[in-house]
């Protein structure tokens, strides 16, 4: 079964309502809206490389975080779709959790004491293992 969440965190991406220290607002509007649908760690490496073009490229900023962007996606070309699929064990079975922010699944995961398999797209594991069509459900 899918499992959904609720109580979702903060967002990864700051606001003027939700803030986030060691994020600055990027400055190209695309930018922004694909940066905000990336995952914590993918969030962390588009800074990190777009602060090392910026700085060793001496290029300004919104163009190096345009390439950033494009290296994280070149990396992870899911990265931006919003939903993965987290394969995992729980209490000897398997499950499919669906999720829009892998590293919040990964700390509740840890948290009822289930292990990961692997990170896969939502649509084939749709087709695969439920026939095309598969009900939501939350998890814990």
């Amino acid at each position: 079964m899918f499992h959904g969440k609720s109580n979702r965190p903060t967002p990864n991406h700051p606001t003027p309502n939700h803030p986030t220290p060691n994020h600055p607002i990027p400055k190209d509007a695309i930018v922004i809206e694909m940066a905000d649908r990336l995952g914590a760690d993918d969030r962390e490496a588009f800074e990190e490389r777009a602060a090392i073009i910026e700085y060793d490229g001496q290029l300004p900023r919104a163009h190096a975080e345009c390439l950033a962007l494009l290296e994280v996606l070149r990396r992870n070309a899911r990265a931006v779709e919003g939903l993965q699929v987290l394969q995992a064990e729980i209490d000897g079975g398997t499950e499919w959790l669906l999720t829009s922010d892998l590293a919040f699944a990964r700390e509740h995961l840890a948290d009822i004491g289930g292990r990961e398999v692997a990170v896969l797209d939502p649509a084939a594991v749709v087709e695969e293992q439920y026939g095309g069509v598969a009900v939501l459900g939350t998890l814990g």
